[in-house]
């Protein structure tokens, strides 16, 4: 069965969503799987409690900054029973692309050699190691760019996985190694952190799913929402307490916690 042509993505997005998961009911793909990650996290706070709240009903994914690490969030994320697992969030969340050259930012690139890099990657996961307790070790590059030469090191220094934006090309780039994307960002951050709207955000989610059921994505990709909570405006809290309901609601969808997704 085919998404209901009645549900228009931009007259009816959430009718849309509900017709491309009622596809994955009736197909023989399996459940329609989904992740939550969060990046830029540092410290408590009011906003910060709010996700909180939020993650009592699915699994998060927190992508934590290590150099910018503060006490309370440590604090915080020790008091919560929300299912929480910690992502490294690369290590001080800084550009060190040379200006000028329209390459965009990068911190994980090889602008200043592989060796500072991973040696930047290691202090962070110590700080984290000894501070947190959820601490996974996947890596989220900051600005979703890390260069793909640093994969062969990352399971010999300990990690696991390797978490940006956009379909996988691969599950598994070098052994030890998972690639798991988010493929969702309700932030508009050309218009200064706007929510981008329901259409907007609900049509890329369709987009990977139908990839998903057609072959031309990964389809054991589970498909990734990503929130900033530090960012996000009163459209974009609204709509992914509204997503994390509705996929809870369907039958075909399953969140799945991030564990799972980086064996």
């Amino acid at each position: 069965m085919e998404r209901d042509a009645r549900h228009d993505l931009q007259t009816d997005p959430w009718g849309h969503l509900a017709g491309e998961l009622d596809a994955w009911t009736t197909g023989a793909t399996g459940a329609a799987t989904f992740w939550w990650r969060d990046d830029d996290a540092v410290a408590d706070g009011p906003k910060l409690q709010r996700l909180l709240t939020l993650a009592t009903n699915a699994p998060l994914a927190l992508a934590v900054i290590p150099a910018r690490l503060d006490s309370s969030l440590a604090a915080a994320l020790g008091a919560t029973s929300a299912p929480v697992s910690v992502l490294q969030h690369g290590f001080a969340h800084l550009n060190h692309a040379p200006r000028g050259q329209r390459l965009g930012a990068w911190e994980l690139g090889l602008h200043r050699g592989e060796a500072a890099v991973l040696d930047d990657l290691v202090t962070g996961r110590e700080i984290l190691e000894g501070a947190i307790d959820k601490f996974l070790p996947v890596i989220t590059p900051p600005w979703n760019r890390i260069d793909t030469q640093l994969y062969a090191a990352l399971p010999g220094l300990g990690y696991r996985g390797v978490t940006a934006f956009g379909p996988r090309e691969v599950a598994q780039p070098v052994a030890g190694l998972t690639l798991n994307h988010a493929h969702c960002d309700p932030v508009n951050w050309k218009k200064g952190g706007l929510f981008t709207g329901e259409a907007k955000a609900i049509g890329q989610i369709v987009a990977h799913l139908t990839a998903r059921r057609s072959g031309d994505a990964d389809a054991a990709e589970a498909t990734g929402l990503l929130t900033h909570h530090r960012d996000m405006d009163a459209g974009a809290w609204a709509f992914t307490a509204r997503l994390i309901d509705t996929l809870q609601a369907h039958p075909a969808a399953r969140i799945a916690a991030a564990p799972e997704l980086f064996p």
